[in-house]
């Protein structure tokens, strides 16, 4: 059999030594452990030399040089590519052996200054040769220093046995995973032990023996060291989860900007694995990370507020509010509304931000909160929290109909007016009146014009709504005699006399704030991506902040009157607010009189009566205590009486100009969580990079010198430091991206079993098979009825049901 074998393939005999061509036979199998040892493994002609596992000195290495020649008597070798070479044995096994040229080979009593260094040139080596190393056993002295050192390929070793029997596999259970063997008992290897003499290294073994086909040159890039993502390809995942992008759609995109598959760093798989790493790198230390991130922020920014509350080990509320947002309840938190929204982290959390609005009346955040549950005490922490953070009460908080905060808002807040979202109750409206009244009276449109109605006064308004009430038949309906009772509760009637009561009278903005945070959260993140996606909320929206503070100091508005007072507001308003006070003003000139002598509904007669003596207006509409700047008729009267410019006392501080300072800077720099000297030269690097691309790009010799210059400086820096395996190298960028390290403890746990109200339940439909499938997971029992094992009990039992 084995005379045959050779005979039939001795067209393509060729020995070690000689000089191979190309060859497309090409055979693949696995071999048997025995004849490796037998003619493949140099440390077995070591043994016969006496040399095994010794200091190899000079004669040494000449002697075992000696013996290569001798190494393949009676083995025939096959060319199957330019790269590699399979070895065929007398007894049928293969073996496969790259080509190598001399600088790349290495020998045996090749010296290295340190382990790093000869794992690297191991390393460089079996790309060159195609396939992967993994570290192996080390050897160290009493002192800890590494003595010995083994490098092997990755395939070295067994494949674990695993027991599994399908037939006890139940319906609907996880099969067993089908993968590849990754194990084949590989003995290619490189073993370096430390001398003493030299001070160095020195490579006392090296096996180019391999029992599995080896990578061609163009398949290299699915190799393991070659997929291994680097740091901007992680960082690229990162920001790909940040911004909601899919991460196989994240890899298209890089692909195509890279040039290719063979540049893509990586495959889509390998791209989701990294995302995989990131989450199991928080895993359930995620509450514990989430306060060390905070309280970190705290600690290297004394204006960045934070408290947090644990019961029973659980996280169940925290509140937190940086410098900016402090600054801008300083200046505007006359009026804040905030309401608890849903689906922004894995735990079902509540997050409550509170919102203000600013001098460009744009929706600001001036703190945030995240609550196990809707509940008195919860929310009277966070409250208890945010008077800390700021000192001062708000004069008006709107909320939602939410009971829990309607008792809680008086605890903390007692000199605070809490009105309720006109929106949330007028939406309710048509579900407590009859199909007949909804759709064939006039009686939403009454009762709403009445209610939005700014100008009436308290007494009009009971008196219309008792008359819609007896109208329509609606008197001593439960719902409509509630509202009724609460109606200085939401009714603007009621408000017209209070300071800044028109700024808002919904929860609207809130609830447009919810919407837009969920923009950047999703319900599957956890809480540490979860603070990373506040913080790129809170930079858009104060980066639309900027770019309004901005245009309001470098334009100037077009003016429609040569009058002063509308230069004046040009020059102390925000832009936003000096349009409002200019439309204002023209319509005093073009749509006000100071004398009306018709009659009508449509013509509404204000007074207004200026005291000169200390410029001071009183006025009907009250448009100055609702809004914050005066109304047409005052600016009337001012214009009819050569007032020329509006009084200090009238110019009201939260609509002036530049109040809170421009916060640009990521609160990652902000707050030390990344190094903001070294990402500005990473991104004067990336720039610089850009730049010679673009002009090299077309003069093949100058790109060549680039690239060549780049591989030169890259192996330079590359001998200098230290090679870090692939899990400490993932943990460092991922420490790096998130901003926030392992902890060494964990004393703090997310929160479990939360059911809030509005958080909804699943109306998926359960198909047969789904629901068979549950049922056959269950256990048997035994049924009292028939005596029969089964999943029914005598309650259920189908002969007790025919009986």
């Amino acid at each position: 059999m084995e005379h045959d074998q050779r005979e039939s393939l001795s067209h393509n005999e060729i020995h070690v030594s000689d000089v191979f061509q190309d060859n497309d036979n090409f055979v693949s199998s696995f071999i048997p452990s025995h004849e490796v040892d037998h003619f493949s493994d140099r440390e077995n002609v070591l043994d016969e030399e006496g040399y095994n596992d010794f200091p190899i000195e000079g004669n040494e290495v000449q002697a075992v040089s000696a013996t290569r020649e001798a190494m393949f008597h009676d083995v025939y070798c096959f060319v199957v590519s330019k790269t590699q070479q399979m070895v065929l044995s007398p007894g049928g096994s293969k073996l496969w052996i790259p080509i190598m040229d001399a600088v790349s080979s290495i020998t045996i009593g090749e010296e290295f200054d340190s382990i790093h260094s000869a794992e690297e040139r191991y390393r460089k080596y079996a790309d060159i040769a195609g396939f992967d190393v993994r570290l192996s056993n080390k050897k160290t002295n009493k002192l800890g220093r590494v003595q010995v050192r083994y490098f092997v390929c990755s395939k070295e070793g067994q494949p674990a046995k695993r027991d599994f029997d399908s037939i006890e596999a139940g319906y609907g259970e996880k099969k067993r995973r089908n993968s590849s063997v990754k194990r084949t008992g590989c003995n290619a290897c490189m073993k370096i032990h430390f001398v003493s003499a030299v001070g160095r290294y020195v490579v006392y073994k090296i096996n180019e023996c391999h029992n599995h086909k080896l990578f061609l040159p163009e398949d290299r890039l699915f190799s393991r060291s070659n997929r291994q993502l680097g740091f901007t390809d992680r960082t690229n995942v990162f920001n790909a989860c940040s911004s909601k992008v899919g991460i196989t759609q994240s890899h298209r995109m890089q692909s195509i900007i890279k040039g290719g598959i063979e540049s893509s760093g990586g495959t889509a798989r390998d791209h989701i694995n990294f995302k995989r790493d990131v989450i199991n790198f928080i895993g359930n230390k995620d509450a514990q990370m989430f306060v060390n991130k905070l309280s970190n922020r705290r600690a290297n920014c004394p204006n960045y507020f934070f408290e947090y509350k644990v019961e029973k080990k659980e996280l169940i509320a925290c509140f937190w509010a940086d410098e900016t947002a402090r600054k801008n309840y300083k200046e505007f938190g006359d009026v804040i509304s905030f309401d608890a929204t849903y689906r922004t982290n894995q735990y079902q959390m509540r997050f409550v931000p509170f919102v203000a609005v600013d001098n460009h009346t744009k929706s600001v955040v001036v703190g945030a909160a995240l609550i196990a549950q809707e509940k008195v005490p919860h929310f009277t922490w966070i409250l208890q929290a945010f008077m800390k953070a700021h000192g001062t009460q708000p004069k008006l908080c709107i909320t939602d109909q939410c009971p829990s905060m309607k008792q809680a808002i008086p605890i903390v807040f007692p000199n605070a007016k809490h009105r309720l979202c006109m929106w949330h109750i007028t939406n309710k409206f048509k579900d407590n009146i009859s199909s007949y009244v909804a759709k064939e009276t006039s009686f939403l449109t009454e009762i709403k014009k009445l209610v939005w109605n700014i100008h009436n006064e308290p007494e009009e308004f009971e008196s219309r709504w008792n008359e819609l009430m007896d109208m329509y038949s609606l008197r001593g309906v439960p719902w409509w005699d509630e509202m009724y009772n609460i109606r200085d509760s939401w009714i603007p009637a009621y408000y017209k006399d209070f300071h800044m009561s028109g700024l808002m009278k919904t929860t609207s903005r809130s609830e447009s704030i919810n919407a837009f945070f969920r923009v950047y959260a999703k319900f599957a993140d956890d809480l540490v991506f979860f603070i990373n996606q506040f913080d790129h909320a809170i930079e858009d929206q104060r980066k639309a902040h900027c770019a309004l503070e901005v245009e309001t100091r470098t334009t100037i508005p077009r003016k429609l009157s040569p009058s002063s007072i509308e230069a004046q507001a040009c020059d102390v308003y925000t832009r936003t607010i000096f349009l409002a006070v200019q439309k204002e003003l023209n319509k005093a000139v073009w749509f006000c009189t100071l004398k009306c002598d018709e009659d009508g509904d449509d013509v509404k007669v204000y007074q207004v009566v200026h005291n000169i003596l200390d410029e001071s207006f009183d006025y009907d509409c009250n448009h100055f205590q609702r809004i914050g700047f005066l109304c047409r008729h005052v600016f009337k009267v001012m214009l009819n009486d050569q007032v020329q410019k509006i009084p200090e006392k009238y110019i009201l501080h939260r609509w002036r100009r530049g109040l809170v300072p421009v916060e640009i800077m990521p609160a990652r720099a902000r707050y030390g969580e990344m190094n903001v000297v070294k990402q500005e030269k990473m991104n004067k690097a990336v720039e610089f990079f850009d730049k010679i691309i673009g002009s090299v790009r077309n003069d093949d010799e100058e790109l060549t010198n680039f690239v060549d210059y780049l591989n030169n400086y890259a192996e330079a820096v590359a001998m200098g430091k230290p090679l870090l395996s692939n899990k400490e190298s993932k943990d460092e960028t991922i420490a790096e991206l998130i901003g926030v390290s392992q902890p060494e403890s964990v004393d703090i746990f997310p929160p479990s079993g939360i059911r809030n109200k509005g958080r909804g339940k699943s109306k998926r439909m359960i198909g047969a098979s789904e629901r068979a499938a549950q049922i056959a997971k269950k256990p048997k029992r035994l049924c009292r009825s028939c005596g029969i094992e089964s999943r029914h009990d005598s309650r259920n039992c189908p002969e007790k049901r025919v009986g």
